[in-house]
């Protein structure tokens, strides 16, 4: 028995829209690219914002185990390894675990990759840590090599039993690779910067001899309380007792800035997506009242005429979306799928993407829905007032033109809508996110408008030019219509969505880079381990080489930096400890409160630190303030010399003197050596002869201020890649759906064209008249996008600057709007002009056939 829906055959609905698809086949097509595109944008952009943290999540439950509890280290040097075995012996406690955890470099035979090296025990085996279950019964056999996550080792062209070197603590030794670790049975650690060996290979290769830093502590059944209090009183005040995953809980509040700001701009794109969508199905719409029209005239009631075009809606969004899902996802894993550098620093991010049925979900439902809307617009025919062939006597659109009060009445709307959103968001800037979407939505009101002034302008300007093609762009534009307001809003919404996001993502690099460049110019070549560290990574110098460099004939002095990275509750703080004679200690372009000249002589002096601003407000703190830090010895109080932004580090950072580091963290090793030459010396030469002295040890690396300039800035794009891509990725999706938009509506009017051919228009005449009403119809839409874009841009770049703590300062970016209207204008127009000449070259005759 065949299924009926609301009086209608199931094998009906197919039917119909069967004879729909052979006679108007491109128009489907062309409207489905759209929404495909729309639908891509939208899943490519979720994916990218949701995979980081939880892939993190699933590395740092593989790689705790059933561990509930920690003790930490507050330093790369670790504590005494005796403590695991004290640690085992404590009342409440069923395992403990001992772990050195330290970044290095592995080089393989096609490169270098960073990681961080895990050394472990079978200890380890106990918790289930590690994906263990997957050694079989005999545990780690490695033989003192290494275990590489087959994304590392692809990196690096590694294979199991290859001979690597790594690199860290500014000395370099060489392992076998003992294992590749596959995605199958390890999952998330298969895909993350991390290398697995025993707890003592580790410990030579770090130079580390009897350190750990950190043990994994699994408690008794109900006795967690216990182990907690007993491990407190084995710290002594010197070390952290935590959650086992407490990695996870930093890193969340490292990437927050990130994932605040890809969600900021995901929710731009996936509105802008959403709309590509709709407005590609928007151009079928004249199609489809004549189809609506054709039913009600052979009889069919409302009820019938809803249904079956909800049926045609539900089935082209379903087919579109799934093919828009399929294609986000390979952009979603081949360009926005990328962990920021500066979290790398840091933490293990792997890279693995996570796409849930949620997200699928969702970006499915936005092509349906934005078919479904646009069917309610011939759904309108079906009013009882409505003359059954209204639509089919209706040959030049004057149905679908926009009078001149609604054009008043719309742009009135727009205007005042930009006020109140833009009040709004600045009396709360917690309001940005919401306050970005409704302002891409008032670009459409302001579109009709341009377009009712530009008709008068092009008629003014075709009595006085004689082009056949100017004529002919008249008499289509002569009015305002849904359609051309379609086209133009399409191109709107990529301009704007690509200058808000664009414009916001070059904000913060130019305050990263002048941060950046004042934190380096304090010496004019530098010595450190190399690598993507922040300065933060120890090493041993030789005193030997140390004295003869500072000796050295070309160099005026050589200092001793130090820095590292010191967890403080939820905030992995970036410390960063000067030299007395750098100069200057604290970067002009960064400070926030406080006077720099004063604050820099505190610096010199004991007890006094600048911190950022976020670490400041989320402890009350001010200039003069007092405040503790966990330091390797203990709680140590400090006082606040100044406030500056968050130094281009997302959790914070804390400027403060060697001597103080020195005391506290009790440690001479540094992280870098600043030397500053003599005037009138080659840099150049003189980092040359510098490297002849440290030798051909590749474990440190002697930089000029201008290469490890270079390189932070590197770094710095990098951690702002995944906007940088949205907005590549927008203004593309969008320059094809226009394309596909403009396609489709070139289509449509071949019946048109070909009329236009009886009154004596050649084909080469209708194809430079659509290319100009293309052209025309563009530059409404990006002029519209472009300036909204930059209201966009404003808004979004002081929301970074308050809720980041990046250095964001606000420029219009001009070449960056230029760029993007001109991209947008070429691909479009490009991918228009093939169409485009196939529907001037429509003889005569199909006048007579629509």
């Amino acid at each position: 028995m065949n299924p009926r829906i609301a009086g209608v055959r199931l094998s009906m609905l197919f039917h119909l829209y069967r004879v729909r698809l052979r006679s108007h086949a491109v128009q489907e097509l062309l409207a489905g690219s759209g929404i495909a595109i729309g639908v891509a944008l939208v899943l490519g952009v979720l994916v990218a914002n949701t995979s980081l943290t939880s892939s993190a999540g699933q590395l740092v439950h593989q790689v705790v185990g059933k561990a509930r509890l920690q003790l930490a280290s507050r330093s790369q040097e670790g504590f005494d390894q005796r403590l695991a075995l004290q640690a085992q012996h404590l009342p409440g406690v069923r395992v403990a675990a001992p772990v050195l955890r330290e970044n290095v470099a592995v080089i393989g035979p096609r490169g270098q990759v960073a990681v961080q090296l895990l050394g472990v025990t079978p200890a380890v085996e106990l918790l289930g840590g590690f994906g263990t279950k997957d050694f079989g019964p005999g545990g780690f056999r490695l033989a003192g090599g290494l275990l590489l996550p087959s994304a590392a080792a692809g990196a690096i062209g590694a294979r199991p039993g290859d001979r690597l070197t790594v690199l860290g603590f500014g000395s370099s030794h060489t392992v076998p690779l003992g294992a590749v670790l596959s995605s199958a049975p390890f999952g998330a650690v298969a895909s993350s910067p991390v290398a697995v060996t025993p707890l003592s290979t580790a410990q030579r290769l770090t130079g580390l001899t009897g350190r750990i830093t950190q043990i994994l502590i699994e408690p008794q059944p109900g006795a967690e309380g216990l182990a907690r209090r007993e491990l407190q009183r084995l710290a002594g005040g010197r070390l952290d007792v935590l959650p086992a995953d407490n990695e996870l809980r930093l890193l969340n509040q490292a990437a927050r800035p990130n994932e605040d700001s890809t969600e900021l701009f995901a929710a731009i794109s996936v509105m802008v997506g959403f709309l590509l969508a709709l407005n590609a199905m928007l151009l079928t719409v004249p199609e489809r009242r004549r189809f609506v029209a054709d039913l009600r005239m052979q009889g069919y009631d409302w009820r019938q005429i809803v249904v079956m075009l909800a049926f045609q809606a539900v089935v082209l969004g379903l087919a579109a979306s799934a093919v828009g899902v399929g294609l986000g996802d390979v952009l979603s894993q081949v360009f926005l799928h990328r962990v920021p550098a500066y979290l790398r620093t840091a933490f293990p991010v792997g890279t693995q993407e996570i796409l849930t049925a949620t997200t699928i979900l969702i970006a499915l439902g936005c092509g349906v829905l934005a078919t479904m809307l646009a069917s309610l617009s011939p759904v309108l025919d079906l009013r009882p007032s409505r003359p059954t062939d209204a639509v089919l006597r209706d040959r030049e659109g004057g149905s679908e033109v926009i009078s001149h009060r609604t054009t008043a009445w719309v742009s009135l709307a727009g205007a005042l809508s930009v006020i109140v959103i833009v009040g709004l968001v600045l009396a709360d800037p917690d309001l940005t996110i919401a306050g970005g979407v409704a302002l891409a939505l008032s670009t459409l009101c302001a579109i009709p408008g341009l377009f009712a002034v530009l008709g008068s302008g092009l008629r003014w300007m075709a009595e006085r030019v004689r082009s056949s093609a100017l004529i002919i762009v008249v008499s289509e534009l002569r009015a305002t219509t849904t359609r051309a307001v379609a086209l133009a809003g399409i191109a709107a919404l990529a301009v704007y969505g690509s200058v808000a996001i664009g414009g916001a993502r070059d904000d913060p690099l130019r305050g990263l880079d002048a941060n950046f460049t004042e934190y380096l110019r304090t010496a004019d070549i530098w010595i450190t381990t190399g690598g993507n560290d922040l300065t933060t990574n120890n090493f041993a110098v030789d005193r030997a080489d140390l004295n003869e460099i500072a000796s050295a004939r070309d160099v005026a002095s050589a200092r001793i930096y130090q820095g590292g990275f010191l967890d403080v509750r939820d905030r992995r703080m970036w410390i960063i400890a000067r030299p007395i004679g750098d100069q200057p200690l604290l970067p002009a372009s960064q400070l926030v409160h406080g006077d720099r000249r004063r604050a820099s002589e505190l610096l010199r002096t004991h007890g006094w630190s600048a911190v950022s601003n976020g670490f400041a407000s989320e402890n009350h703190l001010r200039v003069g303030d007092r405040f503790s830090l966990p330091t390797p010895t203990g709680e140590t109080e400090f006082k606040v010399a100044a406030i500056t932004t968050n130094l281009g580090w997302a959790p914070g950072a804390v400027i403060m003197g060697t001597a103080d580091f020195h005391n506290y963290w009790k440690t001479e090793d540094p992280t870098a050596v600043e030397i500053t030459v003599r005037p009138g010396v080659s840099v150049p030469a003189a980092r040359d002869e510098i490297a002849a002295t440290l030798g051909d040890d590749p474990g440190l690396k002697v930089q000029t201020f201008a290469e490890r300039q270079a390189q932070y800035a590197d770094d710095s794009r990098q951690g702002l890649q995944a906007l940088s891509q949205i907005a590549t990725l927008l203004l593309i999706a969008a320059a094809l759906a226009v394309a596909s938009a403009l396609s489709a509506a070139i289509w449509q009017r071949r019946a048109r064209l070909a009329s236009l051919k009886i009154q004596g228009y050649d084909t080469a005449q209708l194809w430079r008249a659509l290319l100009l009403e293309s052209a025309i119809v563009l530059g409404v839409g990006c002029a519209i996008g472009a300036v909204f874009g930059v209201c966009g841009h404003a808004l979004a770049s002081r929301w970074l600057r308050l809720h980041t703590g990046f250095p964001a300062p606000f420029s219009v970016g001009l070449p960056t709007v230029f760029l993007t209207f001109t991209l947008l204008a070429i691909i479009a127009l490009s991918v228009i002009s093939l169409p485009g000449f196939a529907a001037a070259r429509a003889p005569a005759r199909t006048s007579f056939q629509e």
